[in-house]
Order: C-alpha cells, then structure tokens, then sequence
C-alpha cells in the first residue's frame, strides 16, 4: 500500500496543475441575483409547493427529476432564494447517488449540478464569502466566512464535490481535497448535527479515502464513525460508508458484514422523514454484500 501511494504522489506532481477540472460560479464574476429583476413572490411559492410535493415522493427517480424543475423555475423567479438553491443541490446530488450509480456520465453531470447549485447558495448565503472569492481569495479561507445559514449549502456542497473529484479519477479528488475539507470543517463548527451527524460521518470517509500523503489517516476515520453512529445511531448511511471506506481499506471483512447486515435488518422507517434514503442505502448495502469476493 505504501509503495503504491509513493507511486501515486510521483505521478500527481505531473497532474495536479490541471486537476480542477470544472469552473466555479464566482470565477466569472457574476452572481445569481445580477441582471434579476423584482423577485416574483407568487410564481416561486407555486413552484416551491410543486418541488415539495414532487420531493416527499423521491423513491422516483421521475418525482426528484420533477422536483428539481420546479425548484428551478422557484429560483429563476427568485434567484436570491436560498432555500431553493440548497434543495437544488441536494435534489441533484440524491438523483445522482441514489439512482445513477451504475452510469458514469450521469452521474457526473448531476454531481457537477449539485456542485454548481452549492455554489450558488454559498454565494447567497455569504455576501463577504461570494466578494472574498471574486477578488481572487484562496477558498479555503472565505469558505470561513460562510456563517450557520449556509451549513446546508456547506455540507451538499461539499458531497457533492467529493464524489464529483472521487469519480473523476484519483488526481481531481487530491487537486480538490483542501477545497472539501474546509468547507466540512466548517460545517463540523458550526453545526456538528447537520444531516444526521452529517460532518462527522463526512470526516470518516475522508480519512479512510485519502492516502497517507494526503491527509489520510484511519484511525481518525474510525474516531469520526464512531462519533456520527453515536450521535446518530439510526443513520443507516453511517455504516453503508463505514463498511464501504474503512473495512476495505483496512480488509476487515467481519466489520464490512456485520455493518452492512445491519443496515439490512435495520426497517425502512427507521427514520420516518428519510425513508427514501434509507431504502437506498439499504440498497448500497445489498450491493457491497454482492461485491464481498472482489473487495476482499
């Protein structure tokens, strides 16, 4: 393992410089509220109300997609409505890791929307944030300034981007890796109970993916597990990614089991509000299962 995270830190000093691979939305200068007009009140509480009833059915595929049209047509008849902004990048990123796992190209292209949408709920929820970076801020930095409203921005935000970089190929998940670990850091600040625990359980995949050279560390990824199930034991997701980073980077088949096990005896109303994402991890679950003999 070491000898290949050697072989990989020689070949990135080569690819890192062009591994960002996607333009952000401050880089051009523009934001989502310039050129907008008076902000249509009636026509976004209409396409509000359509995406919230599209939503609460998103064991559809069809139902998210519907779900993230009208949420688009709510933010272009008010471009400064956060609360949209982040349900589109959740919308997105849910389309993409709970239905399109299996298809590479749109997975992607939904990832980078929900990468896309994140930043532009960034942008609203942080004026000093959006100013800081379009003067040429490193974002490490102005993420700092994004304060408690936008940690949803934050969190999908920063899903989002990890997996987007994760898929891409190993060179963009090392180029993005900083951008990733501010913004949940700052999540984990502000809100360490956001989603379910939801930073907590970030850091332990993050420690567990990352080689050594780059901040990887497992026992950090065990430490950061262990604090999201405690916090939030019922959070089937926890274990899905536990089982999915951690076991087999460390090839702990009784943990891979036992974890994934339980997240299939686990009902699917665990957590009534999230049934949809629990009968999709559970999903994950029975796949990873599948794949036991090539992962150990």
């Amino acid at each position: 393992m070491a000898h290949k995270h050697v072989l990989i830190a020689l070949a990135l000093s080569v690819a890192l410089p062009a591994c960002a691979g996607r333009k952000a939305v401050w880089s051009d200068g523009s934001a989502p509220t310039d050129g907008a007009g008076t902000p249509d009140a009636a026509a976004s509480e209409t396409s509000k109300k359509s995406a919230d009833d599209h939503w609460n059915n998103r064991t559809s595929p069809d139902e998210i997609r519907a779900a993230i049209t009208a949420w688009e047509a709510a933010v272009k008849a008010n471009p400064a409505d956060l609360a949209s902004l982040i349900s589109l990048t959740r919308a997105n990123y849910f389309l993409a890791d709970g239905y399109t796992r299996g298809d590479d190209k749109a997975y992607l292209a939904l990832m980078d929307k929900a990468v896309h949408w994140g930043e532009e709920a960034m942008v609203v929820a942080s004026p000093e944030f959006a100013a800081k970076m379009r003067d040429g801020g490193k974002f490490p930095e102005a993420v700092k300034l994004v304060g408690k409203p936008g940690v949803p921005a934050m969190y999908w935000y920063a899903s989002a981007l990890g997996k987007w970089a994760k898929k891409k190929g190993f060179a963009v998940l090392v180029g993005q890796k900083d951008n990733v670990k501010a913004t949940m850091d700052r999540c984990l600040e502000l809100d360490e109970l956001y989603f379910f625990a939801g930073p907590w359980r970030y850091f332990g995949a993050f420690y567990a993916i990352a080689p050594a050279f780059a901040g990887g560390d497992l026992a950090k990824s065990i430490e950061h597990f262990k604090k999201s199930l405690e916090l939030q034991p019922n959070y089937v997701g926890t274990k899905v990614l536990w089982a999915a980073e951690l076991a087999t980077e460390q090839q702990d088949e009784e943990t891979f089991d036992k974890l994934l096990n339980e997240v299939l005896a686990t009902p699917d109303d665990v957590i009534p509000e999230l049934k949809p994402e629990t009968i999709v991890e559970k999903q994950k679950a029975r796949e990873l299962l599948a794949q036991h003999d090539d992962l150990f």
